[in-house]
């Protein structure tokens, strides 16, 4: 059952996404095509200044907000309590909407090793590992690797593409698009916290597995 705060989690990301495509003041916000998208939400209302607030908002949200059960502090990013957290939401996120979505793509990327993680407000980014695998087992923890330390909204800024319109792009499955890197990009929480996290985009992953296939038929056709 989902709970007020989760709920509350979850609406507060959406409008976390929603204030960074408000228009620049100049324009007309009845113009915006997200303010008549069906997000559910109205910012109709909403001054260009609550961008400047999205950081407090996202920071703030865990702090301000309790649930019915005592609050657990979040493992450590770097830890395996982590990754074993985040693989469960992974799992029961594909139960929910089904192998097609994003879910999965991240679930099948952690699985190849290739799921990175970043949290900029702390400068850390770290390769997610699967911790029921053989070879990781009895690793506890990882080092990150350091990143520049950003607030929310610029890191957002910064990384997520916008088409002509102004709107974040985004894949079939979802999925946002990483215009530092080309890579598919997810936004949101693991535990009570928020987190940015990035696979290959499938374009990249079919060209791989065809540069693959196309050595190995050369390799098999040199040995003949």
């Amino acid at each position: 059952m989902v709970s007020a705060l989760t709920t509350t989690r979850l609406l507060a990301s959406q409008m976390a996404l929603q204030l960074l495509q408000t228009p620049d003041p100049s324009q007309d916000s009845s113009s915006d095509p997200l303010l008549g998208s069906s997000s559910g939400s109205d910012l109709s209302n909403l001054p260009s200044q609550s961008q400047a607030s999205l950081t407090n908002m996202l920071n703030g949200l865990s702090a301000n907000q309790t649930d019915n059960t005592a609050a657990q502090p979040d493992p450590d990013l770097t830890s395996s309590s982590f990754m074993d957290l985040l693989k469960q939401n992974l799992q029961d996120a594909v139960k929910s909407e089904g192998t097609g979505g994003q879910a999965q793509a991240m679930l099948d990327a952690l699985d190849n090793g290739t799921l990175t993680v970043s949290d900029p407000t702390k400068g850390a980014s770290i390769k997610a590992w699967d911790v029921n695998a053989a070879s990781e087992q009895g690793m506890t923890s990882k080092t990150a690797d350091t990143i520049p330390t950003s607030d929310w909204n610029d890191f957002l800024k910064a990384h997520l593409e916008r088409g002509s319109d102004g709107t974040f792009v985004k894949n079939t499955d979802g999925s946002f698009v990483d215009k530092t890197t080309g890579s598919e990009a997810y936004f949101g929480q693991v535990g009570s916290q928020y987190y940015y996290i990035t696979w290959p985009s499938a374009s990249a992953t079919s060209d791989t597995n065809a540069s693959s296939s196309d050595a190995s038929a050369a390799a098999d056709k040199a040995s003949a």
